[in-house]
């Protein structure tokens, strides 16, 4: 399987097998992906962990933002 595309099947098991999710590059930018599929995510009752070093020790719609997946908590 191609990293370049998952089938629509193979994200749904993903999903439906995960409750919490790191977002590596999430955006405070509402005009970027990042930002509509970490809220859409948070409110569909999924853990989600922003990861941007840019925004590290802010706040993203109320979830903390860490500098790496390292410093994330588990």
């Amino acid at each position: 399987m191609s990293h370049d595309s998952y089938s629509d099947a193979f994200i749904r098991d993903i999903l439906m097998s995960v409750k919490t999710i790191a977002m590596v590059g999430a955006s405070a930018n509402s005009a970027r992906p990042s930002y509509f599929v970490l809220k859409y995510l948070s409110a569909h009752g999924y853990r989600v962990i922003p990861i941007n070093p840019g925004l590290a020790g802010q706040t993203l719609l109320d979830l903390p933002v860490y500098a790496n997946l390292a410093a994330a908590p588990q």
